[in-house]
């Protein structure tokens, strides 16, 4: 008696909706999927050249557009002491109202280059910083950084 009830249902089911219960069909023309955020991003790189011949340190700055938020994903940097000691180059950014400094490289005397994808934020109006220094008496230093990011627009 329990199997006949399943046949029916199973007939049933078959001859109102075309298929079987629990079957489930690939759609003939499939809802196409786009993304909302995608015209809203603004592509953007530069390049960062901090250097110094007199001072152990230097700093050079991108300007973040107003109304636009940077979102920087992808780096790649060298830094050098020009009189053959070790040097160091710093990333700066301020997010939510809060300056942070990430270290991005560290050399010992030599000219290694590194390169990262990162997701490092900036506000609108604030600066990106890239800070060079030397880690002794000498009075040269430079770097180089390269960003690749995009801008959004806000509110």
């Amino acid at each position: 008696m329990k199997y006949s009830h399943v046949a029916t249902m199973l007939l049933l089911g078959v001859s109102v909706f075309g298929v079987a219960p629990g079957t489930a069909h690939a759609q003939a023309k499939p809802a196409l999927v786009r993304n909302v955020d995608e015209g809203a991003l603004q592509p953007v790189q530069f390049n960062l050249l901090p250097h110094s011949s007199v001072s152990g340190q230097n700093a050079a700055y991108f300007n973040v557009p107003a109304g636009k938020r940077l979102i920087i994903e992808y780096y790649s940097a060298q830094a050098q002491d020009l009189s053959g000691g070790a040097s160091g180059l710093t990333l700066g950014t301020t997010a939510n109202g809060n300056f942070g400094s990430y270290i991005v490289y560290v050399n010992k005397n030599d000219t290694n280059a590194v390169n990262q994808t990162t997701k490092i934020y900036a506000d609108p109006g604030t600066v990106v910083q890239a800070y060079v220094f030397n880690g002794g008496g000498a009075t040269s230093c430079a770097a180089l950084i390269n960003i690749s990011g995009y801008l959004v627009d806000l509110p």
